[in-house]
């Protein structure tokens, strides 16, 4: 995993340093099917906390440091920022006991590849991290590699953060009117629902069959035991 220039920190957070301690400090990672725009979100994470301008994001492509990934126009291997972040809890949660207090943040961000020749750099990022971005192409929803990093975020016992992307699209290469738009929106955020639904209904099932496996196998290793101790007995 390669690491890119560290954050010179957001005026607001009143700390530039990218060593805060861990319960101020958080991991996260990007993941999604290549070409639904991880790299380009960060590119505008980075130019909020005015590390390059805004003219430049989403076209710089500034955690692709690798020469052969510009050229290529793809992320092929892990790169991580610290990127500084005022947190400020809402107004109704300040109150509550043992609410997260408010106070500066350092967000270190993994943008892994979403090409699937590179997935092995995606679960190094999830077990790295405590935290994860899904981004979703709003007019090319879920893809095949979608599935694959949404499941292996669950497994990796990490809750997905949607992020639907490109939202412009739907009007401008589809050409819908507000309402469809909405409606697209609408169909798209019930398909990831159900397909992590799904997921996580399989996982479960999956856990308990494992389970019923490791009590079986304990079992047969209990009688196991008790023959061999009876036969010591009667020998």
């Amino acid at each position: 995993m390669s690491s890119s220039n560290s954050s010179s920190g957001n005026s607001s957070s009143g700390n530039n340093s990218i060593f805060l301690p861990p319960s101020q400090t958080r991991l996260v990672t990007i993941a999604a099917h290549v070409d639904h725009g991880k790299t380009t979100l960060a590119d505008n994470l980075i130019e909020h906390n005015g590390i390059i301008s805004e003219r430049l994001a989403g076209t710089l492509r500034y955690m692709d440091s690798n020469p052969e990934e510009q050229r290529r126009g793809i992320t092929m291997k892990s790169s991580a920022i610290g990127l500084s972040h005022y947190f400020q809890a809402p107004a109704g949660k300040q109150k509550k006991q043992n609410a997260t207090p408010d106070g500066p943040r350092i967000i270190h961000l993994v943008d892994s590849p979403g090409h699937t020749d590179f997935s092995w750099h995606v679960s190094s990022a999830y077990q790295a991290c405590d935290a994860c971005l899904l981004v979703v192409d709003a007019v090319e929803g879920m893809g095949a590699r979608t599935h694959q990093v949404f499941r292996e975020a669950l497994t990796h016992q990490l809750v997905p953060t949607l992020v639907i992307n490109k939202m412009d699209r739907l009007c401008t290469h589809l050409g819908l009117t507000p309402t469809e738009a909405y409606l697209r929106t609408r169909l798209l955020l019930e398909s990831v629902n159900a397909a992590a639904s799904a997921m996580i209904t399989s996982l479960h099932q999956q856990q308990e069959q494992d389970q019923d496996e490791l009590r079986r196998q304990e079992q047969e290793q209990q009688e196991e035991s008790h023959s061999n101790n009876s036969s010591s007995s009667s020998s």
